[in-house]
């Protein structure tokens, strides 16, 4: 049904991209899952060029960059992760790496499958038309990107025993990619409030994205300040910090309405 509807033309063009993209990034994860890291390097390589493919065609198409809206940002937020896959492969690890592709996979067939109306391109709203939309945007985009390679590792880290050599290696991964989500999220929130008062003429209106937006930083901020830090608390804390984030993400994109409410 959905092949069909791309034949028909009632898909966006990117829907192409995105297909051939998710298929190379499957054969990357079968390559990995029997440990051909070479070929699975290069599938790798093949599924993030073709998806770049994609991400051109839907600025070409849309006249801005891909990143205005939920769709759009779901067809960029896995390519920046597989970049990572790519460049900082090493500093993943062998196990994260192959979950991460998974998610990369899952990510893009969510963005499949996300209704037609919100593939619709349509004209930036006057306020999104600002230089601080490049500064404040790929902020929260690499703070996402760090956060979600650190859930990675505090699941990992629930199932390793405390003390363990692999365990403390997680647990510092986990530290860095942590400072990286909590720097960028506070990147984000200062500089949306300068975009909002140069576009609304107000730092702060206590709307629902900007007010969640803050919550996540309040709620991974106890990361830093745990009295007594075990590993246990340190993931759980992640865990919520990604819940809160996703609530930010989609719920006030479809539930909660306020001046962030477009999708």
């Amino acid at each position: 049904m959905f092949i069909t509807t791309i034949i028909k033309g009632e898909q966006p063009l990117e829907s192409t991209f995105l297909i051939f993209a998710l298929i190379a990034y499957a054969i990357c994860l079968g390559l990995f899952l029997i440990k051909n890291d070479q070929w699975a390097g290069i599938a790798l390589i093949i599924a993030v060029l073709i998806h770049l493919g994609g991400l051109i065609a839907r600025s070409i198409i849309a006249r801005h960059p891909p990143f205005t809206n939920v769709y759009e940002t779901f067809i960029l937020l896995p390519f920046l992760l597989s970049l990572r896959l790519i460049f900082w492969k090493e500093q993943i690890g062998e196990k994260p790496r192959k979950i991460l592709t998974g998610v990369v996979m899952a990510i893009i067939l969510i963005a499949l499958l996300l209704p037609q109306s919100l593939k619709i391109p349509r004209p930036l709203m006057p306020a999104l038309n600002s230089i601080w939309m490049y500064i404040h945007v790929p902020s929260y985009f690499f703070a996402y990107m760090a956060l979600l390679v650190a859930s990675i590792y505090a699941f990992m880290l629930l199932f390793r025993k405390a003390g363990s050599e692999s365990a403390t290696a997680i647990l510092h991964k986990l530290d860095n990619e942590l400072k990286i989500a909590f720097f960028f999220l506070n990147v984000g929130l200062i500089s949306g409030g300068i975009w909002a008062y140069v576009s609304w003429g107000n730092y702060w209106a206590w709307d629902p994205k900007e007010t969640w937006a803050l919550i996540n930083i309040i709620v991974l901020a106890f990361y830093f300040h745990l009295q007594a830090p075990t590993k246990q608390k340190k993931a759980v804390i992640v865990i919520i910090t990604l819940l809160t984030v996703a609530f930010t993400y989609w719920g006030v994109s479809f539930i909660l309405s306020g001046l962030h409410s477009y999708t």
